[in-house]
C-alpha cells in the first residue's frame, strides 16, 4: 500500500515538474532565427564563427530562444569539410533541433523565412532578403529584421528597433 502511495506521488510529481518546466519554456523565450552564413563575416569582414557564437549567447540574455540556419557550404568556409546540423550545435553550444544546414542547392533564405513566419520569431541578419520579399512580406518588413555587428569591439545587435509585436 505504502509503496504504490510512494509510486503514484513520484510519478505525479515527476510529472508536474515536467509539465511546469515546459510551460515556463514556451512562456518565457520568443524565437530567433539567425542567418548563420551572413553573421559569419560580421566581425570585419572576415570569416569567422564568433559573431554566430555572440549572438547566441547575446539573444539568450536578451531572453530569446536562438535557432541558426546555414547555407549548405558554411561547413567549407569554416572548417573546409562539410558541416551538419549536429556539428555546428556542438560548436556554438545549442541543441541540434536548434540548428540546421540547408540542403545542398538550397539557398537558406526561405528556410530562414518560413520558420520565422511559423515561429513568430525574429530574423537576425544584414540580408534584406528583396529576393524573397513576395513570398514574404512580413518577415521582411522593417522591425523584423534586426541587424548588428561590432561597434568598439562590441558585438551589438539592433533590438531596440523591433517592431511591438
Amino acid at each position: 500500500m505504502l509503496e504504490s502511495f510512494l509510486f503514484f506521488f513520484f510519478l505525479f510529481a515527476g510529472l508536474l515538474y515536467i509539465l511546469l518546466r515546459l510551460r515556463n519554456r514556451r512562456r518565457s523565450s520568443r524565437p530567433a532565427v539567425i542567418d548563420g552564413s551572413n553573421l559569419l563575416y560580421w566581425r570585419d569582414n572576415s570569416l569567422s564563427l564568433d559573431p554566430v557564437r555572440e549572438a547566441v549567447q547575446l539573444l539568450k540574455a536578451a531572453g530569446y530562444r536562438p535557432y541558426v540556419i546555414f547555407d549548405a557550404n558554411a561547413g567549407y568556409l569554416v572548417e573546409n569539410r562539410y558541416l551538419n546540423g549536429w556539428n555546428f550545435a556542438k560548436r556554438l553550444g545549442l541543441s541540434v533541433s536548434q540548428t540546421l544546414v540547408a540542403p545542398r542547392g538550397q539557398p537558406a533564405d526561405p528556410l530562414i523565412l518560413a520558420f520565422a513566419r511559423d515561429s513568430g520569431g525574429i530574423v537576425i541578419s544584414r540580408d534584406r532578403f528583396r529576393d524573397w520579399a513576395e513570398a514574404f512580406p512580413a518577415e521582411t518588413a522593417p522591425g523584423r529584421v534586426v541587424s548588428g555587428g561590432y561597434r568598439g569591439g562590441r558585438f551589438q545587435l539592433n533590438l531596440e528597433r523591433l517592431s511591438k509585436t
